[in-house]
């Protein structure tokens, strides 16, 4: 018997884990979880490891019946979650009923909700990874999002979990629409053009997708051709293409890349990124590597 049912699959709702991590050398992306801090959070609500697979859910939620007393655990985005005819909220575990059905209403903060459910579910790994690669076409199920009818199993419920998420842990995800960043090293970028994109104001646009945010806002000029030599693409890289408009790169991102990179969202901030949306303002706040792996290890503990 099948441990849930997607009677909706919703706007796009993918299996994702942590990645195809040191693949990038054979052009292999690392997909996985955008928000990876509220993915291992949602796992480690049910004492899961933190990389077991589970449910990314995007902006408009699916509606999922669950056939046997099920515990689950939501975490990143509100999406209104209701399950059966009560309102629940997420960064929370639960004990669904057997025949009870989890639905999704408006979006309220954030884009991105996970869904994990005891023993992550079971599905097949490819390269190492259970994460869905929508551009290649493989990985989760069938490469695809998940569509109506779909019937997932979970593995092994230890009958615990631990509950919800300290509110101290929420400063985390605060002032969503500013990104830290350090610059790239390489002098490609003139410091008007370095202060013009620190004080501008960048618009999310409907040209964006896993793979990267195309950004709306005032043009930057790089002081070199807008089309280098291809180099190793890091998480959050910041490139400029030839219109001058930023890209920023998300787990989706290609392996290597030969736009000039004006700089790189740290670490710490690329949750915040990853629960940005179509329509969305954003600022970028220039901070030192030091400074990023203070901010890092801080959310580490944390």
């Amino acid at each position: 018997m099948p441990s849930i049912t997607i009677r909706k699959p919703g706007l796009l709702t993918t299996i994702q884990d942590l990645g195809r991590v040191g693949l990038g050398r054979f052009g292999v992306p690392p997909s996985g979880a955008m928000d990876p801090l509220a993915f291992r959070v949602s796992n480690r609500l049910l004492g899961n490891d933190d990389g077991l697979p589970a449910l990314e859910i995007t902006t408009v939620g699916p509606e999922i019946e669950f056939h046997q007393e099920t515990c689950f655990a939501l975490a990143g985005a509100n999406l209104t979650p209701m399950l059966g005819d009560r309102r629940i909220d997420v960064w929370q575990a639960f004990v669904a009923r057997k025949g009870e059905a989890l639905r999704f209403g408006a979006r309220r903060q954030g884009s991105r909700c996970y869904l994990a459910v005891p023993g992550g579910f079971r599905i097949d790994r490819i390269l190492g990874s259970a994460s869905t690669d929508l551009d290649s076409g493989f990985g989760g199920v069938d490469g695809k999002p998940l569509r109506a009818g779909l019937a997932l199993e979970m593995g092994e419920q230890s009958g615990e979990y631990s509950g919800r998420v300290r509110v101290d842990f929420f400063r985390q995800y605060s002032n969503p629409f500013e990104l830290r960043f350090v610059r790239e090293q390489q002098l490609l970028f003139e410091e008007t053009s370095m202060a013009g994109f620190k004080s501008g104001r960048y618009r999310v646009s409907e040209h964006s997708n896993r793979m990267g945010y195309r950004l709306q806002g005032p043009s930057i000029a790089a002081s070199v051709a807008a089309d280098l030599i291809s180099e190793a693409i890091l998480p959050g890289t910041i490139q400029i293409p030839f219109s001058g408009e930023p890209i920023l790169l998300m787990a989706d991102r290609q392996s290597v890349g030969g736009y000039p990179r004006i700089g790189y969202v740290i670490r710490a901030d690329l949750p915040k990124a990853a629960q940005l949306w179509i329509g969305h303002l954003v600022r970028f706040r220039e901070v030192t590597l030091d400074q990023a792996y203070f901010l890092a290890k801080e959310q580490e503990a944390m």
